[in-house]
This record gives C-alpha cells, sequence and structure tokens, in this order.
C-alpha cells in the first residue's frame, strides 16, 4: 500500500514577537529505508520459531493492510474468526479502534468483543506474515505468479469457543490463503511458521501439476 508523506508547516512566535516558519526535519537515510513500523517490528526474529516477540509491534489495525511483495501489493483481507465467543461460526470483518477497550469485531449482521489472547494471536500471525512477505518462499512466489491463492484472509480458530475446519495454512477456492492461528485450550498462540508457509505453497503447486521451484 502506497502512503503519502505530507508534511506540515508550522508557525511559532520567536522571542521578538516575529513570525517564523518552521519545517520538520527530514528523515534521516537510516529511518528511510527501515520502512513503517508493521513491517519492522519482528526483525531479527527467527519466522521459523514457535512464537515471536511483539514488544516493538504495534496493534493491529482495524482492517488488515495490503503488504508489498516484491513491488507488488498482497491483500491480506479480514479479520476473521472461526466461532465466536457467542457461539457464531465463521465471521469477519473489521476490528473497532485501537483505543477501544474491549475491541470489537464487526461483521455483517452483528458484533462481537475479542479477548487480549484472540488480539494477541491475530497480531502475531499478521506481522509473522508481513516479514515473511518481505523475502517469500520461492514456491509461493511460483503459486502467485501462476494466479493462485493471491491474498489472504488472517483466519483465528479459538479452541475455547469450539473447534473448526481452519487449524492451519489452507486454501479456500483458488483465490484465497486462509492464514490461521488458533488459541490453543490454555490460551497459547499457535502461529504459522515459514517452513509451515512453504511447504503448504509446494504442496498447492503439486496438486495442480505446477513445478516446484527450488528453494535459494
Amino acid at each position: 500500500m502506497t502512503s503519502a508523506l505530507v508534511v506540515v508547516l508550522a508557525s511559532c512566535a520567536d522571542s521578538t514577537g516575529t513570525t517564523s516558519e518552521l519545517t520538520p526535519d527530514a528523515p534521516s537515510a537510516d529511518a528511510r529505508r527501515a520502512g513503517p513500523p508493521e513491517d519492522t517490528c519482528l526483525d531479527g526474529q527467527d519466522m521459523d520459531s514457535a512464537d515471536v516477540d511483539l514488544a516493538a509491534c504495534p496493534p493491529v489495525p482495524q482492517s488488515p493492510q495490503a503488504a508489498p511483495m516484491r513491488g507488488q501489493s498482497i491483500s491480506l483481507g479480514a479479520w476473521e474468526l472461526g466461532t465466536t465467543a457467542t457461539g457464531v461460526t465463521y465471521v469477519y470483518g473489521q476490528l473497532s479502534a485501537p483505543t477501544t477497550m474491549p475491541r470489537i469485531l464487526s461483521y455483517s449482521g452483528g458484533s462481537v468483543a475479542v479477548n487480549q489472547e484472540n488480539l494477541d494471536c491475530w497480531a502475531k500471525g499478521y506481522y509473522r506474515l508481513r516479514k515473511m512477505l518481505q523475502d517469500p518462499p520461492a514456491a509461493y512466489v511460483a503459486l502467485h505468479e501462476a494466479g493462485f491463492q493471491y491474498r489472504f484472509f488472517q483466519f483465528q480458530t479459538d479452541l475455547r469457543n469450539g473447534t473448526t475446519g481452519y487449524k492451519k495454512i489452507s486454501s479456500f477456492q483458488d483465490h484465497l490463503v486462509k492464514w490461521a492461528t488458533v488459541v490453543e485450550t490454555d490460551g497459547r498462540c499457535r502461529q504459522p511458521t515459514r517452513a509451515q508457509f512453504r511447504d503448504y505453497a509446494k504442496a498447492e503447486l503439486v496438486r495442480r501439476g505446477l513445478p516446484v521451484p527450488m528453494e535459494p
């Protein structure tokens, strides 16, 4: 997603009573290279580890934002729950603003409050996916270039609410990847790893009779 940088000029009176125009300092070269916080907050962490540290990450946005991948913009869809705390199945939509408490998932026909474990687990899956798309598995690049599974949904199964059909990275039809995180019955978050992403994409290529590229 492309964002515009707006420079605001502020006026203030100096000690002599005259008005001067202040221009914010230009960002340093290092800051420009760093990118937005959502794409740098997991820098240095292992995408094959069982868990990640969200300390440097912002709260999840109201809607998942498109992510860059090799010059393309990849849709990350919506927030989706397999079963809500009120027993409604397969709902997706937009979260209330990060400043609200509790945060509310609004979907077609209703809304439901989501707990902190849901938010944290969604965040871990979402920011991992953004990080992986910066250097995606070759198998996923090949799958995407063949015109399949070109967008994602941020799906979550909360086993405390009941079982659902998606507990790992899965395909929906020929265009969508259910990027599944799982909140276990003890509240722990199970999240996709890079190896799982690679193996999922390889299996999709094989299923369609497409060549599987070598990983670099």
